[in-house]
């Protein structure tokens, strides 16, 4: 049994791209939980869970400074990196957009969700 089949999705998420930022990552390892596209900007809360900036960025604009995940609270983490514009995990949006350009390009400029290249990733609880 692997290590992560005894996690739950989300905390797998997380270990997975922690894990896989010194080897190649997979498509799969850069589904953002929340809107399933691409990372965009991945932002890595304190917890390890990550998530596009923008879905971050509205998750806590609704609710409470906490992960939308494990709903620890992120709250002076969130500030101090908004502060010093580093809420963006650098390492982990430059490997991204060097493995997965076109995904990029297409999330970038609005074009991401659409028919069965969308579909791909989208957890089958998700798509219907």
């Amino acid at each position: 049994m692997n290590y992560t089949d005894t996690l739950s999705p989300s905390v797998t998420l997380s270990c997975e791209l922690l894990w896989s930022l010194e080897s190649t990552l997979t498509l799969q390892d850069c589904r953002c939980p929340v809107c399933l596209e691409i990372l965009c900007e991945p932002v890595t809360l304190p917890c390890t869970h990550t998530f596009c900036k923008g879905c971050f960025l509205e998750s806590v604009d609704k609710a409470t400074l906490c992960c939308p995940l494990c709903r620890k609270r992120v709250s002076t983490w969130a500030r101090q990196n908004s502060r010093n514009n580093t809420l963006v995990n650098q390492q982990l949006w430059n490997q991204i957009q060097d493995q997965f350009p076109l995904h990029c390009q297409r999330r970038l400029s609005g074009q991401d969700g659409g028919g069965a290249e969308g579909q791909r990733g989208v957890h089958p609880e998700a798509a219907g």
